[in-house]
């Protein structure tokens, strides 16, 4: 079972992050501060607090052997503490001075990445503290900032061979770099890895290629892939295949639902045979991620989960929450484990699922009595009502009125856009619209596919049917028609989405309102949020009313602000947006 053993309560702000060594349990707060605990007995180290950021601290994580701790913050720079002594060995600045949201070592502790607000990721050599470059480190060739996302980067993760990394952004994208020099060349781009953005990602340390112990197929002797967890505003942790060889492809594996709200925090254990993910619905879960299923669900945070990490022995999690304190949870597995109230396998349960053992091999998944799916007839040939009833499948029946108002049959389907959504049908939410976008296109790749498998079954009749003489022949009407018929396919594909801003959110007065979406100053719901260069969240029109009148400290610390720059904090927007519309 999993019982509460420990609360720390010692930070003055949020707890953005806590990371395990072997003795060690490492915290970092808004308060600037980066706290220390002896594992076991839970008593902050004589060396904690550790001070030297002036600004938030957003991550922090050890080397693998546990002798230092790298620390991220606002403020631009990296510090690299000993985790035991607690001195300062150094202090890595960002190039263009931009804060940091996350920072990880790979796994020989050789390299440091540090993903940034601006959408860059900076490789540096841990042991000189040079940045790398494509060619090697800083004297053997020019050193870069890798321009890897538009947005925010909020989640970084080296493969456990430490060959590759992956990056991912409040757009909701991620990409796959070089782990060694970074080559400032994108490996794979996955266009939609969340919706409303990735929040955290985390590799499996003993899934597939990690274990040497795993058999490889004798079909694909060269063939290397790992286990990806991810997580963002979209509700979902997910499970990915990363295939890095041959060729590099990334393939979903299952979504796991059961959290309520944007999912903050992902991270395995050292075995690999639980996940935990820590959201803004106040709980934590602990998933068994070779099947899919809820192992326990752990409750009674008052506020948002921020971070979750496993002890190096698994025995414990601690979860950081943004009521600052940090707690932990003494875990045991076997006959004493209680699954959590109607844990069941998630709705993707019969996709293929690879036990750590036998990772070349499929589980076969448990048979249903769902009946198959019948043949639909063709998206120009569905009325209204076919309309209504596709919305319900997808769980968006809520908008079913709204369709049958505007008499929204196939033909229309087929010609909405991100645009129409929001201006014409009034879908404020952004993951409402791109939803509905995304199941369009699926229609119409669907529909495309069995038309192209109906042509060619209908080219191997003919084939068969041909004379003799011209069965020679056929390979030349096979290269005239072909291009024709592939062009005809093309046009059947769905047009790209982009998304487009959404409505502005009503609230009525007895909505119950975060906290985090009203505005500090005001404490009115925020239209327009954006971060200050305190790393705090206003409404543009407040902040800017409190600078225009000459006030220039941080309303919340009080503390002298650095500049003037206001950055929009789109991903706040949209959770926005989404929490109204929903409503």
């Amino acid at each position: 079972m999993a019982t509460l053993e420990h609360t720390i309560a010692s930070h003055a702000s949020d707890v953005n992050w806590v990371a395990f060594s072997s003795t060690v349990l490492a915290s970092c707060s808004g308060d600037k501060t980066v706290r220390l605990w002896e594992v076991g007995t839970w008593a902050e180290l004589p060396c904690s607090p550790l001070l030297g950021h002036s600004y938030p601290v957003h991550c922090c994580c050890f080397s693998s052997f546990g002798t230092q701790l790298a620390t991220c913050s606002t403020d631009g720079t990296i510090n690299l503490w000993g985790s035991k002594s607690g001195q300062r060995l150094t202090t890595l600045a960002h190039p263009r001075n931009n804060g940091m949201r996350t920072v990880s070592f790979s796994p020989d502790s050789n390299v440091l990445v540090a993903g940034s607000v601006d959408g860059t990721l900076v490789l540096w050599d841990a042991y000189t503290k040079e940045m790398l470059s494509p060619q090697g480190l800083g004297p053997h060739g020019p050193a870069v900032v890798i321009e890897a996302h538009d947005t925010s980067i909020c989640a970084c993760a080296f493969t456990p061979d430490g060959n590759f990394l992956l990056s991912g952004s409040m757009e909701g994208n991620m990409k796959l770099w070089d782990g060694r020099y970074g080559n400032n060349k994108c490996l794979y781009y996955l266009a939609e890895g969340h919706d409303l953005g990735v929040t955290c990602c985390v590799f499996s340390p003993t899934f597939g290629s990690a274990n040497p112990d795993n058999p490889v197929p004798e079909t694909q002797p060269r063939m290397q892939y790992f286990m990806l967890a991810s997580c963002g505003a979209d509700m979902l942790v997910k499970l990915w295949d990363v295939h890095v060889s041959p060729g590099y492809d990334m393939r979903l594996r299952v979504n796991l639902q059961g959290h309520s709200a944007t999912v903050n925090a992902c991270a395995f254990s050292p075995d690999g045979k639980r996940l935990a993910s820590g959201s803004v619905d106040r709980a934590a879960i602990v998933w068994n991620p070779l099947t899919g299923e809820k192992l326990y669900m752990l409750t009674g945070h008052p506020r948002c989960v921020t971070t979750v990490a496993f002890s190096l022995d698994g025995m414990y999690l601690a979860t950081g929450c943004m009521d600052r304190t940090v707690r932990i949870w003494r875990l045991v597995d076997g006959p004493a484990v209680i699954p959590v109230q109607g844990a069941s396998k998630t709705e993707s349960q019969t996709e293929m699922l690879v036990d750590v053992q036998d990772a070349a091999t499929p589980i076969k998944a448990q048979q249903t009595t769902e009946a198959a799916q019948p043949k639909r007839k063709p998206l120009s040939d569905w009325s209204v009502e076919e309309v209504c009833s596709w919305l319900r499948e997808k769980g968006l029946e809520h908008h079913v009125e709204t369709f049958r108002e505007n008499e929204i049959d196939g033909n229309e389907l087929k010609q909405l856009t991100n645009e129409t959504l929001s201006k014409d049908l009034g879908i404020a939410a952004l993951g409402q619209r791109n939803k509905i976008l995304r199941g369009i296109k699926a229609l119409q790749e669907s529909e495309s596919s069995s038309t192209s498998g109906q042509a060619q079954a209908n080219l191997a009749a003919l084939a068969s049917a041909l004379p003799p003489q011209l069965m020679q022949n056929l390979p030349a009407l096979v290269s005239t028609f072909a291009p024709s018929l592939m062009a005809n396919m093309a046009q059947s594909a769905g047009p790209t989405v982009t998304a487009s801003k959404g409505a502005t959110p009503q609230a009525s007065s007895d909505d119950k309102v975060p906290d985090e979406y009203l505005c500090p100053i005001s404490r009115e719901i925020m239209v327009d949020p954006v971060i200050a260069s305190d790393g705090y969240t206003y409404e543009r029109k407040s902040i800017e009313s409190w600078l225009q009148k000459g006030k220039m400290t941080s309303p919340m610390t009080n503390a002298l602000l650095p500049n003037m720059n206001l950055t929009p904090n789109r991903m706040l927007k949209m959770l926005i947006q989404r929490h109204f519309g929903s409503q």
